[in-house]
């Protein structure tokens, strides 16, 4: 009998990314898409999702996106099976908040990501702050901050604490997402953030030291509780703007350079000090020339698929852990570095008018790996380019509404 791996997530391209690496080990894969309200405001949004095409893929139901209820009723209505543990991969912080938050109802018919001790949890380590104060116990660089809380809609604007310019974002980036990330520059700027932030009413922001980025980096691994897998480093070459704010579009994948070895040790010891069992990210900068710890995310991160390219199967190693499999003769290192591109990051950024067609297939056609695109499984990138074209005709209409 196939292993049956339970992906949930928002974006079909991550979800797509795990698909590719357990199917490359034979497993079989249903996926919960976590859709938004169609225009009535009601209803799921049910067109087929692009990663639904991939021959990997068996079953697909869909869920609205914060709707943790639905995800768990979906999983023991529709998921279980009778003689096995289907493995449950979140590529969410919200899914994987919820699969963690109700791990009672779930662990006699699952597998999926767990803390060694009972009293940890997914959204206690959202919290910034304690991954902060962690981070500093065991001797990372982090930039100097202070919280504000939000509550009824109301604040108290900070006056001692805060350098500007300075950087607001979510302590819990469950709550606030990416449109709470904001440079401000002034006092005038972080009041205009805060009353904009406050309509969500309850939420604590986060103000940091802004620091002057020279590179981004990002970190993926396998904890099995005791020892960790941490194979390469991402580089990020790009970002996203607009409603992917911050987000990679394309990246370097490497082996880790002799000036990281230190901070990627301690990760290691970070993450078995959290006691986390599962798939986690590392998000981290160099400013001035320093390595700063930015955040940890306990789930598959978005450039992951690139460390399976390049050998490194992190999601197939998590599934032969769970499954009481032998992974310990897997590739662990990776050798070499190669270009990636997130498809879905880089057609968004084109449709949304911040990158031209013309840069968009320079950059699709210089990158070594692609996370849609694949010869093994063709139907997805068909699928991708037949959406190009609906979207190429969708901005020629607007381009010429726009010109009466």
């Amino acid at each position: 009998m196939k292993q049956k791996v339970i992906i949930i997530g928002q974006g079909y391209s991550g979800r797509l990314s795990i698909a590719h690496s357990v199917g490359e080990i034979g497993c079989e894969v249903v996926i919960i898409a976590l859709v938004p309200h169609n225009e009535d405001g009601k209803t799921l949004y049910k067109k087929k999702p692009i990663d639904a095409y991939s021959k990997y893929v068996k079953q697909v139901y869909f869920c609205f996106q914060k709707d943790g209820d639905g995800i768990i009723r979906i999983l023991l209505d529709k998921c279980k099976e009778k003689d096995s543990k289907p493995i449950i991969i979140p590529d969410n912080d919200f899914s994987a908040a919820i699969i963690d938050k109700n791990k009672e109802s779930l662990k006699d018919f699952f597998l999926f990501p767990y803390f060694k001790r009972d009293s940890e949890t997914v959204t206690d380590w959202m919290n910034k702050t304690k991954q902060k104060e962690l981070a500093i116990q065991l001797g990372l660089n982090v930039a100097s901050s202070t919280m504000v809380e939000i509550r009824n809609g109301k604040y108290t604007m900070p006056h001692s604490g805060v350098k500007y310019p300075c950087f607001a974002k979510p302590m819990m980036s469950i709550v606030g997402g990416k449109s709470g990330l904001k440079k401000c520059d002034y006092e005038a700027d972080l009041r205009n953030h805060l009353d904009y932030m406050s309509k969500r009413n309850n939420l604590d922001v986060l103000l940091e030291d802004y620091k002057e980025i020279q590179q981004e980096y990002a970190v993926l691994g396998f904890s099995d509780g005791e020892n960790v897998v941490i194979p390469g480093i991402l580089k990020i070459l790009k970002l996203a703007h607009g409603g992917h704010y911050g987000v990679a579009i394309q990246g370097e994948v490497s082996s880790i350079p002799p000036e990281h070895k230190h901070i990627i040790e301690v990760f290691k010891k970070y993450i078995l000090t959290v006691g986390f069992v599962g798939i986690f990210d590392f998000d981290y900068y160099k400013s001035e020339d320093v390595l700063y710890f930015g955040e940890l995310n306990l789930r598959f991160g978005g450039s992951g698929y690139a460390y399976t390219k390049m050998g490194v199967n992190l999601p197939a190693m998590f599934v032969r852990f769970l499954s009481g499999e032998q992974y310990k003769d897997m590739q662990k290192t990776i050798n070499g570095s190669a270009t990636y591109i997130n498809e879905r990051m880089l057609i968004d950024e084109w449709y949304d008018g911040y990158i031209s067609k013309k840069e968009m297939d320079h950059l699709f056609n210089s990158s070594d790996i692609k996370f849609v695109a694949s010869e093994e499984d063709l139907e997805p990138m068909r699928q991708m380019n037949k959406m190009i074209k609906i979207n190429q005709i969708k901005k020629f209409i607007k381009l010429c509404i726009g010109r009466k």
